[in-house]
């Protein structure tokens, strides 16, 4: 296992020059922090991009275009977004490492390579490690400049791919200003009004696996607000670590967990080799390893969802604006819960404070 990156303590609150002038600045950051090995590399731009308080395509875009290749162990190349031209490319990538998901949790998966579906900016990056050694990869952002997924091919036919691609799609010209603008979403009007006991009887007649995210939308809450009106019979607010206890003792009992990450899906199996590094949680099963940054996890709560297979309950993190990081829950979906996992969340701690 490679160890996660963690950023000095030295870039928290570093201020950085005016937007269209800092890509300098921006490449010695990343010089600063090399002596990553390369599989971690992709968390450690993440890390080093929230540090600084930048989107992580900004940092990517700084390392394109004509520089000192001394300045930083990142080359970036802008890709034209040529889909069809991608997705051949991608094919003939064979065995891959794709890192998907958001700044808070990661999923890293062995597999074959499949772009994200809905993208705005792609690069070819060259990463050198501290030994010398070269990976190249592709990485994926959303229009507000998020990275969506990280593709590196692991065979010789999938870097030749990857050469043919850049041959074919890399653009020249300087990536659209501001790359890393985030639109904001109007909110949508409620279905109906969100009181405490209409949300309930709709939340107790919930029967599907979507159910959750269906009630969120009908009544245009968050997942807190509707946690807080639901009450302690459907949602018990537990202390932030808990996913990392569960993950503990998921793995001590051999407990099958499904972890459901936005952006990444779901993945499950029976998760081993679970630990803390550097700020993150970090655990493996068949083909995955999740990170989750342990910091981020403002909130936690315990769902109780009705289900055709009767009750089903899920652990959902949230950050601090309460958008989702992850959720945890039974492997299965279609039978009645585990009683093993059953005994798992009923050793979940309360917060004290909710």
């Amino acid at each position: 296992m490679h160890p996660t990156s963690a950023v000095p303590r030295v870039l928290q609150g570093l201020k950085l020059p005016p937007p269209g002038v800092r890509a300098p600045a921006l490449r010695q950051l990343l010089r600063a922090l090399s002596g990553t090995p390369v599989p971690a590399a992709a968390l450690q731009r993440c890390d080093a991009a929230a540090a600084i308080g930048v989107r992580e395509a900004e940092l990517v875009a700084a390392h394109a275009g004509c520089f000192d290749r001394a300045e930083s162990p990142l080359a970036a190349r802008r890709l034209r977004v040529r889909r069809r031209d991608i997705a051949a490319a991608l094919a003939r990538f064979g065995r891959t490492r794709s890192v998907a998901g958001h700044r808070a949790c990661r999923v890293e998966r062995l597999g074959p390579a499949c772009a994200p579906e809905h993208w705005a900016h792609a690069f070819a990056l060259e990463q050198r490690g501290a030994d010398g050694s070269l990976a190249r990869s592709l990485q994926f952002f959303d229009a507000a400049g998020d990275s969506l997924a990280e593709l590196t091919p692991l065979e010789a036919a999938g870097v030749a791919a990857w050469l043919d691609l850049v041959e074919a799609c890399a653009c020249f010209e300087p990536a659209p200003r501001p790359l890393a603008a985030r639109r904001v979403r109007a909110a949508r009007p409620a279905d109906e009004p969100a009181d405490a006991a209409t949300l309930r009887r709709a939340w107790g007649a919930m029967r599907t696996p979507d159910g959750f995210e269906a009630l969120l939308a009908r009544f245009a809450l968050s997942p807190a607000q509707a946690c807080r009106l639901a009450g302690p019979d459907f949602a018990r607010r537990v202390v932030p670590t808990s996913a990392h206890e569960l993950l503990t003792a998921a793995a001590q009992q051999g407990v099958r967990l499904s972890v459901e990450v936005p952006g990444a899906g779901a993945c499950g199996g029976d998760w081993r080799a679970v630990h803390q590094a550097r700020g993150w949680t970090q655990a493996e099963t068949a083909g995955v390893r999740l990170h989750l940054r342990e910091d981020a996890v403002a909130e936690a709560w315990l769902l109780g969802c009705p289900s055709l297979a009767g009750l089903r309950q899920t652990l959902l993190l949230l950050d601090a604006t309460g958008a989702p990081i992850a959720r945890l829950g039974d492997d299965s979906t279609v039978r009645p819960e585990r009683c093993g996992w059953r005994r798992l969340v009923a050793q979940l701690e309360v917060e004290v404070d909710a």
